[in-house]
């Protein structure tokens, strides 16, 4: 006699439950489970980088009328 393979275990199909929700349970509790064994990350945010500000368009040309007169 082979066991047939049940996604819903036993504990919770002996409670009554509707199939339906006999289901949702079952792969709540397996999603939760896995989500326990998974690998945690060292850090969940990720650092990004501000780009760097350009230069205000009056000091670019100040600037620029420096060096072309030096």
């Amino acid at each position: 006699m082979t066991t047939r393979y049940s996604p819903i275990p036993a504990w919770l199909r002996r409670r009554g439950y509707s199939p339906r929700a006999m289901l949702a349970i079952a792969s709540a509790v397996e999603r939760s489970a896995r989500r326990r064994e998974a690998v945690v990350p060292e850090s969940h945010c990720q650092i990004i980088p501000f780009p760097k500000r350009p230069a205000a368009p009056a000091a670019h040309e100040a600037a620029s009328r420096r060096q072309a007169g030096a």
